[in-house]
Parts: C-alpha cells; structure tokens; sequence
C-alpha cells in the first residue's frame, strides 16, 4: 500500500491536476459499478432481469468524475486562500475558518456541483434539453438533499485536517458512496414529467 501511496505522490507532484481527475474518475466509477450491483438486488422478479450491467453508464460516471476533479481541486485552492487555516491558530479560529469553508461550499459549490452532474450525465446519455430539464425537476431535490446529509460532515474532516493535494481523493474516497447514491437517483425511472420517480 505503501508503495501505491509513493507512486500516487510521485504523479501527483509532477501532474497534479491529470492525477487527480484520474483518481477522480476511476473513483466516480466504482460509484455507479457499486449502484449497478446493488440495484438488481433491490428489484423484483422481471425487473431483475432486465437490469444488466451497464458498462457504458460506469464509463459516463468515470468521465463526468475525470471532469470534475480539476474543478473541485481549484475550488478547494480558492478555500484555502480565501479562508486561510494557520497552523498555530487558536482553536476558535480553526474552527471559525473550517466552519467558512463548509458554509462556502455547501451553499456556493454543491448546489451547481450537483445540477452540473445531471447536466453532463444528461448530455452523456444524449438526452434532449427537454428530457435533460425534465430529470432535473425530478431528481435534483432528493440528490440536493442527500448532499446535505453527507457533505458537509465529510467536509468538516476535508477542510479541517486533510492537506490540500489529498482533498480529492479524500472527497473521492467518500464519493464511491456517494456517486452510489448519485447513480441510483440518476438512473430512477419517472413515470411521467413532472411526476415524482419511482
């Protein structure tokens, strides 16, 4: 393991930004191969059947984590400088700046990270604006929601004690459960638009 971590530093020193959106992606990945999985297990009878793994759907949630890497990294940076941690600050401080960044990024950053996520899935999946709109209206409130459950204590460790170029894949760590959960939301069936999904 040792070793791994070794090799990730070395690549992540001379490119950091390409290893990140590598270690993005694959982590994106495992989300959506993790919810395929699980899905079969949660259907019934004919719906099992018809669930086959999708190794298409895995490969868009790859690209779409690869994208969002270098995003989330630059933010991240933009946290840093905008709300500066010294190491030897007090601890209200601390926690004064971690609570900036949190805030920040909970009610700056994730509600476009996630309206990004059906935007680009949606043109992955080469849906039309309308059928793009239309999964938005429907699924965007549960996965905004479900941000705001996991994010922002996963966030609180993240700002507060993970250096700066681990942020990502920190982020990335936790976004295997998430993207999870994403893959799950983006791939609910809605009987109708403007009809809730089942």
């Amino acid at each position: 393991m040792s070793a791994l971590v070794r090799l990730w530093n070395h690549y992540a020193e001379r490119r950091p930004l390409l290893t990140l959106s590598l270690t993005n992606g694959a982590m994106a990945g495992a989300g959506d191969a993790i919810a395929q999985l699980l899905a079969p297990a949660q259907a019934s009878g004919s719906q099992r059947a018809a669930q086959a793994y999708d190794p298409w759907r895995t490969a868009r949630f790859g690209a779409f984590g690869c994208l969002f890497g270098p995003v989330a990294f630059r933010w991240y940076s933009l946290l840093d400088r905008r709300f500066p941690l010294p190491a030897k600050a007090a601890a209200w401080a601390r926690a004064r700046a971690i609570g900036k960044r949190v805030a920040a990024d909970q009610v700056l950053f994730a509600p476009v990270a996630v309206a990004s996520f059906f935007a680009v899935m949606g043109a992955l999946e080469q849906k039309t604006p309308g059928e793009i709109g239309a999964s938005f209206r429907d699924k965007y409130p549960a996965a905004l929601a479900g941000n705001y459950v996991l994010w922002p204590a996963a966030q609180v460790i993240n700002f507060g004690v993970v250096p700066l170029v681990y942020r990502v894949p920190f982020s990335g760590l936790v976004s295997v459960l998430w993207n999870t959960y994403l893959s799950l939301v983006n791939s609910r069936r809605c009987a109708e638009p403007g009809r809730a999904c089942r």
